[in-house]
C-alpha cells in the first residue's frame, strides 16, 4: 500500500509539476498578445534593416552601425532574424547569411531587473546585444579561445529588446529560453 500511495503521489506531484513548469513559461498576456501595429512606434529604422523588416535593436558607434532585422511576423518554422554590421556605410557583417529561422542560432533573455539581450556565436566570437532598461545599450564580443577578452561597443539607449512584441516575437521564434 505504501508503495502504491507513493506512486499515485509521485504520479500526481509530476503531473502538478508539469502543469506548473508548462505555465511558467508561456508569456504574461499583454506579450502573448501584442500585435506590431500596437508597438511600431517603438522600433526605430535602421539604414541596415529593409522597410518591410523591423528594427529591433540598432546601436550607431562613430561610423559603424549593427543592427538587429526580422521578419514582422514569427513562427519555430518561419520568419528570420539577421544581424548586420557596417562600417562607413559598406555591410562588413550579416549573421546568419540567409535569412532562415533563428531558433538554434539566437538566444533571448530578459532579466527580472528589466534588462534584455540577445545573444549568438558567429566564427567562435560570442556577440551580446545587451539593453539595460536603465542605462545605455552595448555590445559585447568575446574572442574565441580566449577566457575574459572581451570587446565593449558602446550605444545610445535603445530599450527596444523589452518591448512587448519584441518579446512575443522571441517566443514565437522559439529563442527566449524558458519556452
Amino acid at each position: 500500500m505504501k508503495n502504491a500511495s507513493s506512486a499515485i503521489l509521485a504520479h500526481v506531484l509530476g503531473l502538478t509539476t508539469s502543469t506548473m513548469l508548462a505555465q511558467a513559461h508561456t508569456p504574461v498576456s499583454s506579450i502573448a498578445s501584442a500585435t506590431l501595429d500596437q508597438y511600431r512606434g517603438e522600433y526605430q529604422q535602421s539604414p541596415l534593416c529593409s522597410r518591410d523588416e523591423i528594427t529591433l535593436w540598432s546601436c550607431e558607434s562613430n561610423k559603424h552601425v549593427f543592427s538587429l532585422c526580422s521578419s514582422p511576423a514569427a513562427t519555430r518554422t518561419t520568419g528570420y532574424l539577421q544581424y548586420r554590421a557596417s562600417n562607413a556605410g559598406k555591410v562588413t557583417l550579416t549573421y546568419p547569411a540567409t535569412k532562415v529561422p533563428p531558433l538554434g542560432l539566437f538566444k533571448y533573455d530578459s532579466y527580472a531587473n528589466g534588462d534584455a539581450s540577445v545573444e549568438f556565436t558567429n566564427n567562435g566570437y560570442r556577440y551580446s546585444l545587451i539593453d539595460p532598461l536603465r542605462g545605455n545599450s552595448f555590445i559585447r564580443v568575446a574572442a574565441p579561445g580566449a577566457p575574459g577578452k572581451t570587446t565593449e561597443i558602446a550605444c545610445g539607449g535603445n530599450q527596444t529588446l523589452q518591448v512587448n512584441y519584441t518579446m512575443r516575437l522571441m517566443y514565437d521564434f522559439g529563442v527566449w529560453p524558458g519556452d
